[in-house]
């Protein structure tokens, strides 16, 4: 959500746990970078039967996936209880020979095949822990979300990987949709999965908490970063040619912006965009055609809505709901989740302090294509009430909304200062996490040569 006019909402923290090594503590190699993921003693997502796809993963784990036992594993102990088949854990590692390392709720560590976990399926019940960088579900075996770890960044981003893949596991291609903050370095947490395989990496739009990731691919000869392509040093609010608007339209192919849309496959996977500019001029959604899953980014979020350009934006949500009356959709799926909460004295909304690692009564990310005129009535309403187009920012009415509908437009000058202040300290953070992991790469480099 953040924005170039106004440092919008999206906070950088530090780690709540640097340095060191905790007991339970796992650690896994990046072998790309030479440099350790470190695991605090890790939970699973969720433990719901209904979440479990009853696939086989079938192929290597991102560290992090929450994945699901097919079979009981071990016997217990007066040290630790064996694996019991249905039980979630998290797999934190692949391993030679094809084995994956997962760890399970108390911390233990266990080595299983590939075929004795599920994948799975759909969406968890909530998305608060905060154990590790990313936390990594899959919504189906070749679907899965990334959420950076509120720990990490306190609007927590959601983004998106999709596979070519096959029955057997192997992957011939993926697209990334958005990158997130970029906090903790990307590569360990892809390359298990994409190795040397046809990359594809978008950003939803020009907002550096959606393309900060970016950076951590710019160097892997199999990956191809449209729209923003990181220079030398990170800047967090580029311009052409770093943020390369021509590119990415030419690339799509998408030659009457902002009307039209552009069809393209990555390997056997059929995709679309759309462009709909509004909530930044260059913004666009995509299309999954095999899950029907729509990508809305920042335009279309269980959060408020931030708004460059009023009538662009009004025209953006007519034609995604013009798209979605023409094609099934099951999800749209945002880059964000709400994070206010209304507090009980004057039932008003404010936002959790920054830095905050958990977050109660949680939006879910999915929602029903429905929204879509939920959100365009609400755009309407406001600019036939502004008289000149351009509505300007009303807690009143906006925190009345708010209590059933969680889509909220607000202007950018809506945004309180104080929002402003501390966004501009952690984009330097986050500049200053991006500078020092360059060093440590140019130093493994040295050391490889």
């Amino acid at each position: 959500m953040s924005g170039r006019q106004c440092f919008q909402v999206l906070v950088v923290v530090a780690l709540w746990v640097s340095g060191g090594t905790l007991a339970g503590t796992t650690a896994v190699q990046a072998s790309a970078d030479h440099h350790a993921v470190q695991w605090q003693r890790l939970r699973p997502l969720d433990n719901n039967p209904a979440q479990d796809s009853g696939v086989a993963l079938h192929r290597a784990c991102i560290p992090g996936e929450t994945v699901v036992l097919r079979k009981n594993h071990g016997a217990d102990t007066p040290q630790r209880l064996g694996l019991r088949t249905g039980q979630f854990v998290v797999c934190v590692r692949n391993s030679s020979g094809g084995l994956l390392e997962v760890v399970d709720g108390p911390g233990n560590s266990w080595f299983v095949e590939q075929g004795d976990v599920n994948a799975t399926r759909g969406f968890p019940l909530n998305w608060q822990a905060h154990d590790r960088n990313y936390l990594v579900w899959s919504y189906s075996r070749d679907t899965i979300v990334f959420r950076e770890s509120l720990a990490n960044s306190f609007e927590g981003n959601f983004f998106y990987l999709l596979l070519d893949l096959a029955e057997d596991g192997e992957v011939y291609g993926g697209l990334l949709i958005d990158s997130g903050t970029g906090h903790a370095d990307l590569k360990p947490y892809l390359l298990p999965l994409i190795g040397d395989k046809p990359l594809l990496v978008v950003s939803t739009h020009n907002h550096w908490d959606h393309f900060g990731g970016h950076r951590h691919l710019r160097d892997l000869p199999n990956a191809l970063l449209l729209g923003y392509r990181p220079g030398p040093v990170y800047n967090p609010y580029p311009v052409a040619p770093e943020y390369d608007l021509d590119g990415l339209r030419d690339y799509f192919a998408l030659h009457d912006w902002p009307l039209g849309s552009s069809e393209f496959t990555v390997g056997a996977r059929r995709l679309k965009v759309l462009p709909i500019p509004g909530h930044t001029e260059d913004s666009v959604a995509f299309y999954d055609h095999r899950e029907q899953l729509l990508f809305t980014g920042d335009t279309v979020c269980p959060c408020y809505l931030f708004i460059e350009d009023w009538q662009q934006f009004a025209a953006s949500l007519e034609r995604l709901q013009d798209f979605a009356a023409r094609q099934p959709v099951r999800w749209l799926l945002g880059g964000h989740v709400e994070m206010s909460h209304k507090r009980p004295w004057n039932d008003m909304h404010e936002y959790f302090y920054f830095g905050s690692n958990t977050h109660w009564d949680a939006l879910p990310v999915q929602m029903p294509p429905e929204y879509l005129r939920t959100a365009s009535t609400m755009v309407e309403q406001a600019i036939a009430r502004s008289g000149e187009g351009k509505p300007q920012y009303d807690a009143r009415y906006i925190d009345l909304q708010f209590h059933a509908i969680p889509l909220v437009p607000i202007p950018f000058p809506g945004i309180p200062p104080y929002f402003r202040l501390e966004s501009e300290r952690l984009v330097e953070e986050l500049r200053s996490r991006h500078e020092q992991h360059d060093v440590r790469r140019g130093a493994s480099r040295e050391q490889e040569q």
